[in-house]
């Protein structure tokens, strides 16, 4: 069994919407971690047949989407732990120095003075189509509405929207928080393995087209391949949006391994290894990260369910 724990943003800042893990909840984690489990590469063990055989409780550290914040908090207390990480990246997020699109909405709706905002899309609920702001909290309440309804939109329609919303608050100006290129190559020079989180960190498996699927999978896995010098082994499926066209399009595009969420533990005996289960760990009180790293949080969730 393999416990493989992704994480996002390390960061002192606080976010009302999606809140970095902070410092010191990250080094206790990798602390706890790294006393506990056997902390390995997953791209070192998980094509290892002769390693897997070992009866180790295993597990692995991983980041998704390439923060700078992950050099700037995270590597330190990695390096003061020994312990590698794997790390994959949103490519046109790293050319360009913008984040994520998911990142992008809520910002631009905490950091907009527009007091209104129009989405005339009939496939939006009513609710969703025209937003008026008295100030900060509205808009955040709003979005945090919008959102994961977007998340249950085809990629096509999400674009639409999320254009619109872009060209409503375009005063505002998007944060450089990402990492460079040299700064994944330091994370390459410091043993730590660089994977694909997709070019543009679609969700993969709401795409229509194949042939877009496949792109975002080429152009990322070719990117890196330029930059680093190899085409990655792993691609981590942004937002966790896979199906079974995104699975059998990750295989032919020449990876190797392919990265669900799922909140679960790993087993290489009898899981698929283009959806390999992860545990997410938030910036939440220390005993029930613990519960989560030990998984007897999604244990009790799932004896609640069956009673």
């Amino acid at each position: 069994m393999i416990r493989n724990f992704l994480f996002h943003r390390v960061n002192p800042q606080r976010d009302p919407l999606w809140d970095p893990m902070d410092v010191a909840l990250f080094e206790k984690c990798i602390e706890h971690i790294s006393n506990k489990y056997d902390v390995v590469l997953f791209e070192d063990l998980a094509l290892d047949t002769d390693a897997l055989k070992q009866n180790k409780d295993y597990a692995t550290i991983m980041f998704d989407d390439g923060y700078k914040d992950n050099i700037e908090y995270a590597l330190p207390i990695l390096e003061k732990y020994n312990v590698k990480a794997s790390f994959y990246i949103v490519t046109d997020c790293i050319d360009n120095n913008i984040p994520t699109w998911t990142n992008i909405l809520e910002y631009l709706f905490q950091n907009t003075k527009g007091d209104e905002i129009n989405l005339p899309f009939d496939f939006l609920p009513e609710a969703l189509q025209i937003g008026k702001f008295s100030d900060t909290k509205d808009r955040l309440s709003f979005v945090s509405d919008l959102k994961p309804y977007l998340k249950t939109l085809v990629h096509s329609k999400r674009e639409v929207v999320l254009q619109s919303v872009r060209k409503t608050f375009s005063d505002v100006e998007l944060p450089e928080i990402m990492m460079s290129w040299g700064d994944v190559k330091k994370l390459k020079s410091h043993g730590h393995y660089v994977g694909s989180h997709t070019a543009t960190h679609s969700m993969l498996g709401s795409m229509e087209s194949e042939q877009d699927i496949e792109r975002e999978l080429i152009d990322s896995g070719n990117k890196i391949k330029l930059e680093l010098g190899y085409f990655p082994l792993t691609i981590s499926y942004p937002v966790g949006s896979y199906d079974q066209r995104v699975k059998q399009l990750s295989e032919k595009t020449g990876y190797k391994i392919g990265l669900a969420v799922k909140q679960d533990v790993y087993d290489p005996a009898k899981d698929d290894l283009f959806e390999v289960s992860r545990i997410e760990l938030y910036n939440e009180p220390w005993f029930k990260t613990k519960m989560r790293i030990s998984n007897s949080l999604e244990d009790l969730k799932k004896l609640i369910k069956y009673k």
